[in-house]
């Protein structure tokens, strides 16, 4: 080995040692600098925590209904409105988008338009695929259920006028019937009479009233749909009659319940 390579050989363990040493200074001197600049990163997340907070608490003091919104002059704000439906949930705020319809505002009409548009169009799709699969399985009692939920719930949006309407009211008068043969329930003989009063059928509700009365005599749901058949024909001496009945039985009425009757009995 020659002589000058032994110099590293001697000094490595040798600065290496030094090198420790000095790093375990540098750690002990600077470990409270450290801590501060710790304490103070945490300080000024907080302070962005709270500027975040602050604008949502000083907004929900701004919410306003949204129909006053939409009688508002501030155009920006009706149209943001609109736009905040039509990207969050449109079908839970169809009612607000038939009044935005009305409204003055031309862009505020044409967001409302293209709304209940697009959602015709999704009802359209979805009734189309299950016609489609009745067509199919005409008989299949879990599908007939399923197309009479549908049906239930696209009418009760109130999307489809006219001619439109009608076509699915007897369809779905059709698929009731239907599934009553399978099954008699209760709720299926209220969508029925619903429906029917809903097609001014008055002689085909009293029916399906009078079958009711035979199998859910004591029920609720039957007494409440009866007293708003006497109401739609505006017969005040067996709607009187009904009313007296429902005390005279001792029919047990949920707490709605109650409160209905005592607004028939004023």
């Amino acid at each position: 080995m020659k002589r000058y390579l032994i110099l590293p050989v001697i000094f490595v363990p040798v600065w290496g040692m030094i090198c420790v040493l000095l790093l375990h200074f540098q750690i002990f001197f600077h470990q409270d600098k450290k801590r501060e600049i710790g304490i103070e990163k945490m300080k000024i997340n907080e302070e962005i925590y709270r500027s975040i907070i602050a604008p949502k608490e000083e907004s929900d003091r701004n919410i306003v209904p949204l129909e006053e919104v939409l009688l508002i002059d501030e155009a920006d704000m009706r149209r943001d409105l609109i736009m905040n439906i039509l990207n969050d949930d449109p079908e839970n705020y169809i009612d607000m988008l038939k009044q935005a319809r009305m409204n003055d505002d031309v862009e505020v009409v044409h967001y409302a338009i293209t709304g209940m548009v697009e959602l015709s169009k999704e009802y359209e799709s979805r009734l189309q695929k299950i016609e489609y699969r009745y067509a199919k399985e005409p008989e299949n009692q879990q599908l007939i259920s399923e197309y009479c939920d549908f049906l239930q719930e696209y009418l009760s949006q109130g999307l489809l006028e006219g001619q439109m309407e009608l076509v699915q009211r007897n369809q779905y008068i059709k698929l009731l019937k239907k599934k009553l043969k399978f099954k008699e329930d209760l709720h299926t003989y209220v969508c029925l009479a619903e429906n029917q009063m809903q097609m001014k059928e008055y002689e085909q509700v009293l029916e399906s009233l009078e079958r009711m009365d035979k199998k859910w005599h004591r029920n609720e749901e039957y007494w409440i749909f009866r007293i708003r058949y006497y109401v739609e024909l505006k017969q005040g001496k067996e709607l009187k009659e009904t009313l007296e009945q429902i005390q005279q039985e001792h029919i047990y009425l949920s707490a709605k319940g109650k409160e209905a009757l005592a607004f028939w009995q004023e």
